[in-house]
C-alpha cells in the first residue's frame, strides 16, 4: 500500500499517491492542520495540541470517498476533491492507525484499501479508517496533594454515610482516589486520620503540638545564655522520643537523632539557627538584674531632673588595652594552602591602656595613654591624637592617681562650671572611687554616677558602639604596617600612631549618639530594657542581696518528676476515630506530658541548693559617687584604715594595707615571693584592698569580707573556727 499526499503542484485538496507525488524533497514541509512550515506530527503545533486534547478515547471512524456528481471516479483531472462520507467502523476495513479532525483528516498514515495504477488515479471508492488514541494526562509533583482539608473531611464524610461512593466523591472534591480509599481504610479499621495532605511514606516524628515545646525549650535556653549544641539537641530528640515511646528511625546505637531530623526542623522552623555565640561571664549574666538596672535609672533621672543636663554635657568614659600583637580578620589565600598564616610582631605583646571620652553630642576628648614603663618618653606619643597626654606605669594599669589626671585633663575640655554642671557616667572600678578624685570632681562641677558592676556590656555607650569597631581598626592599622614595615616589629612606640588612625576612623558622631541612646541614658529611657534581657540573671534563682531594692520576687521552678510513660502510652493509644466521626482527637493533655519530659531531661538552670557561702563584704551597685552619703562612707573607710595600720605599727607589724605580707609567710611560701595572685576565701575576687591572713589555715582575706576582733592579736576565719 503506499500513502496519500494533499498534492504538490496539483491544485488544492487533490489526493495524490506519495510515490507519485512531483513536490521537490529540498521544499520544506507544510502543516495539513495549522498550515505552518513543519510536519504535521510536530508535537509542538498548537492544531496538533488541541485536537489531541479534545479527542474520545478509542474512537473509531470510518470514511469512504465517494466520486463527485457528473465525474468519473477514474476522472484524474477532477477538480473538486472527492467527499468524504463517515460510515460504521465494522464496515471498512482496518488498515492502519490514524487520527481525525473536526473537518478533514490529518496528514498522518492515510491508507488506501485499494490504489488504481493506471494513470495514478483512484480506481474505486478509498476506505479509509481513523482511530484515535489519548495519551493518559501527565501528573507533575508540584499538583500532588493540592486539596484542601475541608474537602479531604466532607468527601470522607460523604463515603461512610453512603451519600457517594469513592469514585463520585473523588471526583466531586477533586481529591485523588487512592488517597481517598487509603484514608476511608484507616478510619474504617479504627485508626486515627489526617486531612492534611503528606506526600511520601516517611513521616514527622514529633506533630505540631510537640515540636513547638520542644522549640520553646530551645529558644528559652538560648535566652537564658545557655543554649543547645547541636549534637544536644539531636540527643534530646532521641531521648525525648525514647521517653515518650513514640516510633522513630533514629540510631539507636549512638542514641541521637539523624541529620535527616534536624533539616526538617530547622526547615519547618526558619527563625530558630546555628550560631557561634560570644563567651559571657556568669558575673555579667547575673550582675545585670532588674533592682541593679532600676536603681541606675532612678539616679539618673533625679541628677536629670535637676541639672538638665544637654547631650554635650553628659560623657561616657572607658578604659581599654591594646598590644603590640594584633588579632587577624579573614584574607585571601591560595586554596590549595592546607595551612596559612599570618605575621605578627611576637608571640606574646605588651599592653598599653587607652582612656576614651565621649559625650551624647557626638563630641571625643583626646585619648588618655598608660604606658607599662617606669618614666614617660615623649617619642611614645609620636603620632597620637591631637592632645593626647600619656603616663608611665609599672604594669600599664590605671590607678587612683592616674585616674585624677585625668580628670584634670578631662575638666579643661569639658569645661564644667556652676551654671553649665557636667555629667560623667563611668563603671565602678576601685581608682575611680578615690576619695581626691571625688573631692575634685566635686569641687570642679562635675557629677560622677557609677553603673551597677557587671553591666558595662548594656549600660555603657563607649562598650555598645565604640570598642568593638576601634579595635577592628586598630587591628587592620596593625596589618597595614607590617605590610609596609617587612621585617620590623610593632613596638610601644608605633602604639600612639596606630591608634591615632584607628581613632581618626571610627570617631564619628553619629556612633556617640547613638551609644547613648541605644543604652537609654539619652534620650532618658527607663524602659530600654525588656523583660528578656533580664531573663539571664533569672537562672540562679537565688535571692538578691539585701541591700538592692528588690521590685518582684525570685523565681522559683521545682523540679518536676518523671511522669509515667506506660500511661501515657495508654492513652495515646486510645486516641482512634470512629467510623461516623472521622476527625483527629484531642491531644493536648499529651503537651504537658512532653514538657514534663523536657524538664526532666533537660532542665531550666537552678542553682537555688547550690551552698551559700558568708559574704559579709558589702556588694557594689550603682552609686552618684559626688554625693556626700558616699563621700562620707569613704573618709570613714579611709579612717579606720589608717586605724589599723597604727595598731599594727603599735605592736610591732608592719602595716596591712596594699598587699604587704607577713614576712613568716614569705619564708615559707614560694608563691609570694613571685607575688602571684591571691584571691579572697570570702568573695574570691583578688582586687586590691587591705589584706589579713588566717592564722590556721594560712588563707588570705580582705579586711571588709572577714570580721576581726579588735581585742584579738591572731586573727582565725570563719571557715577554721567551725
Amino acid at each position: 500500500m503506499a500513502g496519500l499526499c494533499e498534492g504538490g503542484n496539483e491544485p488544492s485538496g487533490s489526493l495524490k499517491v506519495i510515490k507519485k507525488c512531483n513536490k521537490p524533497k529540498d521544499t520544506p514541509p507544510i502543516c495539513t492542520n495549522c498550515k505552518g512550515n513543519h510536519p504535521a506530527n510536530y508535537r509542538g503545533c498548537p492544531e496538533h495540541t488541541r485536537l489531541q486534547r479534545g479527542a474520545t478515547r478509542h474512537q473509531t471512524i470510518s470514511y469512504r470517498s465517494q466520486p463527485a456528481p457528473g465525474t468519473s471516479s477514474l476522472d484524474k483531472t477532477s477538480a473538486s476533491p472527492p467527499e468524504l462520507k463517515k460510515v460504521p467502523a465494522q464496515d471498512a476495513p482496518f488498515s492502519d492507525i490514524h487520527r481525525e479532525s473536526s473537518n478533514r483528516p490529518l496528514h498522518s498514515s492515510i491508507a488506501a484499501s485499494s490504489v488504481n495504477k493506471q494513470g495514478g488515479s483512484l480506481a474505486a471508492p478509498v476506505s479509509i479508517q481513523y482511530r484515535t488514541f489519548i495519551m493518559p494526562p501527565v501528573i507533575s509533583r508540584l499538583s500532588k496533594g493540592k486539596w484542601h482539608p475541608d474537602s479531604m473531611k466532607q468527601a470522607v464524610e460523604n463515603v461512610l454515610t453512603g451519600q457517594l461512593s469513592i469514585r463520585k466523591a473523588a471526583e466531586m472534591y477533586k481529591i485523588p482516589k487512592s488517597t481517598l480509599i487509603d484514608r476511608v481504610s484507616a478510619v474504617k479499621r479504627g485508626k486515627e486520620i489526617t486531612f492534611t495532605p503528606a506526600l511520601g511514606r516517611f513521616k514527622s516524628t514529633f506533630n505540631a503540638e510537640f515540636e513547638g515545646v520542644l522549640l520553646d525549650h530551645v529558644k528559652d535556653l538560648s535566652d537564658r545564655l545557655l543554649p543547645l549544641t547541636r549534637k544536644e539537641f539531636l540527643n534530646l530528640a532521641f531521648q525525648l522520643a525514647e521517653a515518650l515511646k513514640i516510633p522513630h528511625q533514629f540510631n539507636r546505637d549512638k542514641k541521637t537523632a539523624g541529620k535527616q531530623f534536624y533539616y526538617d526542623f530547622m526547615n519547618r522552623h526558619p527563625n530558630l539557627s546555628l550560631r557561634t555565640p560570644e563567651s559571657t561571664s556568669l558575673n555579667r549574666s547575673i550582675g545585670f538584674n532588674k533592682p541593679q538596672v532600676n536603681r541606675f535609672f532612678k539616679s539618673l533621672t533625679n541628677l536629670m531632673e535637676k541639672y538638665e543636663f544637654t547631650p554635650y554635657k553628659i560623657y561616657n568614659c572607658d578604659e581599654t588595652s591594646v598590644t603590640t600583637v594584633q588579632k587577624h580578620s579573614e584574607s585571601y589565600f591560595a586554596e590549595t594552602e592546607p595551612q596559612v598564616g599570618k605575621l605578627t610582631s611576637a608571640e606574646r605583646g605588651r599592653s598599653v591602656t587607652v582612656l576614651f571620652c565621649m559625650n551624647a553630642g557626638g563630641q571625643y576628648t583626646p585619648p588618655f595613654f598608660i604606658f607599662p614603663r617606669q618614666r614617660m618618653n615623649k617619642r611614645l606619643l609620636i603620632g597620637a591624637p591631637k592632645d593626647s597626654i600619656g603616663e608611665a606605669q609599672s604594669n600599664g594599669w590605671m590607678t587612683s592617681q592616674l585616674f585624677l589626671k585625668w580628670m584634670q585633663h578631662f575638666a579643661h575640655y569639658a569645661n564644667p562650671s556652676v551654671q553649665n554642671p557636667v555629667l560623667l557616667i563611668l563603671d565602678g572600678h576601685i581608682s575611680h572611687k578615690d576619695l581626691e578624685v571625688i573631692t575634685y570632681a566635686r569641687n570642679q562641677n562635675i557629677h560622677m554616677l557609677s553603673t551597677p558592676p557587671h553591666t558595662t556590656h548594656k549600660l555603657q555607650p563607649l562598650d555598645r558602639v565604640f570598642m568593638k569597631p576601634f579595635k577592628d581598626a586598630y587591628y587592620e592599622a596593625c596589618g597595614l604596617w607590617m605590610r609596609k614595615n617587612p621585617a620590623a616589629r610593632i613596638t610601644e612606640y608605633e602604639i600612639a600612631s596606630l591608634v591615632g588612625d584607628a581613632f581618626a576612623r571610627v570617631s564619628r558622631a553619629e556612633i556617640a549618639v547613638k551609644g547613648f541612646q541605644c543604652t537609654g541614658i539619652h534620650p532618658l529611657n527607663p524602659n530600654v530594657f525588656t523583660e528578656l534581657d533580664y531573663l539571664p540573671s533569672m537562672m540562679t534563682d537565688i535571692a538578691m542581696d539585701s541591700n538592692v531594692d528588690q521590685t518582684e520576687s525570685p523565681i522559683v521552678r521545682p523540679m518536676l518528676p518523671l511522669p509515667d510513660m506506660s500511661s501515657a502510652a495508654k492513652a495515646s493509644s486510645h486516641h482512634e476515630t470512629s467510623p461516623n466521626r472521622p476527625t483527629p482527637t484531642d491531644r493536648s493533655n499529651d503537651t504537658t506530658v512532653v514538657k514534663e519530659t523536657i524538664q526532666q531531661l533537660s532542665p531550666i538552670p537552678d542553682a537555688s541548693k547550690k551552698r551559700e557561702v558568708s559574704r559579709r563584704r558589702k556588694s557594689e551597685r550603682s552609686e552618684v559617687l559626688i554625693s556626700s552619703p558616699y563621700k562620707t562612707y569613704l573618709e570613714e573607710k579611709n579612717n579606720e584604715k589608717l586605724k589599723r595600720e597604727v595598731k599594727s605599727l603599735v605592736r610591732g607589724k608592719r602595716p596591712l594595707s596594699g598587699k604587704f605580707f607577713p614576712k613568716s609567710s614569705r619564708k615559707t611560701t614560694k608563691k609570694n615571693d613571685k607575688k602571684e595572685e591571691t584571691t579572697c576565701i570570702f568573695c574570691g575576687e583578688s582586687h586590691d584592698e587591705d589584706w589579713i591572713q588566717c592564722s590556721s589555715c594560712q588563707m588570705w582575706a580582705h579586711e571588709a569580707c572577714a570580721s576581726i576582733p579588735e581585742t584579738s592579736d591572731t586573727y582565725e576565719c570563719d571557715f577554721c573556727q567551725k
